[in-house]
């Protein structure tokens, strides 16, 4: 399925998986620029990134493969799960899509998205993403069932799961990641204001992981101390085979699938 934003197409790529969930990359989370100061009056302790280029680094949010995948982790992310109103058709998504494609490319632009209520808001990029990923419902709205991967669907329960109905499913998901907790929150108000006539929020999932540039390069710990992501594949070379489809329709190659999984990390007990 394809979109337009300013004039070009663009490819949605990622796929939603109902169940635990799913969506248009692999889960991007976290992360870290390369400082380029000098001047300790700028730069924070660890001797890392001035905060002004934290703030002002973009990633582009054209191309052959949609952003958030493999960029290299933001420090903050938000996964909107959305439900498609009975009304939504084939038709209505495609203004639906046009919209927030408009929008996220505005702002990971660092620009004020159309009608932004809080423009100033939109001004600091900080290396934000908006990664769109398509569920079960959306191919039904759309008319495409027939053509949904096998991938998109509903997932088994693990024995170790407690899985709630509340907390699965969605027909789009919105996958939204900056180096700025302000960035991700601005960013998800103006795409769910854009989603309103179409959808509603089914459940939201907030994450984090250490300052943008707090360790570059290096494997962070979670919150019980642990080294998370030691098994992750770097941009190129196994995670083009692990991660992005390599065959397949012309439609549906470069794309991927992503499930998020709520984990409970109860320190104190």
């Amino acid at each position: 399925m394809t979109g337009t934003a300013t004039g070009r197409p663009v490819r949605r790529r990622a796929l939603l998986t109902g169940g635990a969930l799913a969506a248009g990359g692999t889960l991007a989370a976290a992360a870290a620029i390369a400082a380029a100061r000098s001047d300790d009056a700028d730069v924070r302790p660890g001797g890392a990134v001035p905060v002004a280029d934290v703030g002002g680094a973009v990633v582009p949010f054209h191309g052959a493969r949609q952003a958030g995948v493999d960029t290299e982790p933001q420090a903050h992310a938000s996964f909107v799960a959305l439900n498609l109103a009975p009304a939504t058709d084939r038709a209505a998504l495609g203004r639906l899509l046009r919209l927030l494609t408009d929008d996220a490319a505005r702002l990971t632009q660092g620009r004020p998205a159309l009608a932004d209520t809080e423009p100033e808001l939109g001004l600091l990029p900080a290396r934000l993403t908006v990664t769109f990923g398509f569920g079960p419902g959306l191919y039904r709205a759309a008319g495409l069932d027939e053509r949904r991967p096998a991938s998109v669907a509903a997932l088994p329960a693990f024995r170790v799961d407690r899985l709630q109905p509340r907390w699965s499913g969605g027909d789009l998901l919105l996958q939204i990641c900056a180096d700025d907790p302000v960035t991700v929150a601005h960013a998800q108000r103006v795409l769910v204001k854009d989603s309103r006539p179409f959808a509603t929020v089914a459940w939201v999932q907030q994450g984090f992981r250490r300052a943008a540039g707090a360790e570059p390069g290096r494997t962070q710990r979670n919150l019980f101390g642990q080294l998370d992501g030691t098994a992750n594949p770097r941009p190129g070379g196994p995670l083009e085979t692990a991660v992005w489809v390599p065959d397949g329709p012309a439609w549906l190659r470069d794309s991927s699938t992503l499930v998020v999984r709520r984990i409970s990390m109860n320190l104190e007990t």
